[in-house]
Order: C-alpha cells, then sequence, then structure tokens
C-alpha cells in the first residue's frame, strides 16, 4: 500500500468532525430531554400533594358548608378527571380545572368565619397554598425546559438527527400558555 493522498486524509478529518458533531448533537438532546423528564416528575410530585390534600379540604369544609355541597362536589369531580388523565397537554388542562375547584373550597372559609377559625383547615389551606406555589414553580420550569428541548430538536440541521433517532417534540403542561410564557 502506498501513501494515502491528502484528499483522504481530507475526507477522513471531515467524516471524524462530522460523526463528533453529530454525537455532541445527540447528547445535547438526551440532555434536553431528560431535563424534561425530570422537571414533569417534579410536577407530578406537586400534583400528588395537591391530590392527597384535596379530600381532606372537602372533608373539613364539608362540616361547616353542608348545603355549599355543589363546590366540594366539583372539587371532588375535577380530582377524579385530573387522576384519569392521558398525556401531558390532557392532564395539565385538567389540572387547571382542579385548581379552579380548590379555589373554590378555599373560598368557602370567607364565607365561614367558623370554618376560617378552623385550625384543620387553616393548617390545610396553608399547605395547599404552599403546594401551588410549588406547582406554579414547576410548572414554569418544566415548561422552559420543554421550549428549550423543542427549539433545539426543530431546528436546522438538528432536525434531521432528531427524526433519525426518533426524538419528537414534548407537549407543554397546559393547554394554553400563560402570558409572557409564548416565544
Amino acid at each position: 500500500m502506498g501513501p494515502m493522498s491528502p484528499f483522504l486524509y481530507a475526507v477522513l478529518a471531515a467524516a471524524a468532525l462530522a460523526l463528533l458533531a453529530a454525537a455532541a448533537v445527540f447528547n445535547r438532546m438526551i440532555r434536553l430531554r431528560n431535563k424534561v423528564r425530570r422537571a414533569l416528575q417534579d410536577i407530578d410530585v406537586q400534583l400528588d400533594l395537591r391530590q392527597s390534600l384535596l379530600p381532606n379540604l372537602n372533608r373539613v369544609a364539608a362540616g361547616y358548608a353542608a348545603h355549599e355541597r355543589e363546590v366540594l362536589e366539583r372539587a371532588a369531580r375535577a380530582r377524579r378527571e385530573a387522576a384519569s388523565a392521558r398525556g401531558t397537554a390532557e392532564r395539565g388542562r385538567r389540572e387547571l380545572a382542579l385548581a379552579e375547584a380548590l379555589r373554590g373550597v378555599l373560598l368557602l372559609a370567607e364565607r365561614y368565619p367558623d370554618l376560617k377559625a378552623d385550625s384543620s383547615f387553616a393548617r390545610l389551606a396553608e399547605e395547599t397554598v404552599r403546594v401551588e406555589d410549588h406547582l406554579a414553580a414547576a410548572r414554569k420550569y418544566y415548561n422552559g425546559a420543554v421550549r428549550a428541548y423543542n427549539t433545539f430538536i426543530q431546528s436546522l440541521p438538528v432536525n434531521l438527527l432528531a427524526a433519525l433517532f426518533r426524538f419528537s417534540p414534548a407537549e407543554y403542561f397546559q393547554a394554553e400558555l400563560e402570558e409572557g410564557e409564548a416565544e
């Protein structure tokens, strides 16, 4: 075998660089996708906490606001529907409905001073507000991770590798983005 030509060296060098670039892009897609998955797990933790608080809130509120059965039933129904949701976008929509129903239960305290003064209800309401704050932060982080991931895999030439390795866009957590989140 004779010496290799400079052209062959250039071709081999270009192929090696292309392979390294593809590996770097693939690794970044994996990191971004894993960030989305971790962020969704953080949301799930907060949703599970909220799901566990609602029956206790309903139980305590029911004793004070028996004729407010519609509010309590709406919250229980929203909880069941949220628990049965499939897919991130659907779960986000149903969790928004649950959050609205939960606010209705918490507002009962405004109409019933005895309920507001009940230490169990006050503790549950405080914990619920804390969970809602953590959930809002987790959702915002998740939606930001989804935006970064989706933008990366949909950009040229990354989208070619993303299609080859079957990376698909992630869903946002809710049906519609809040103001300031769309970009």
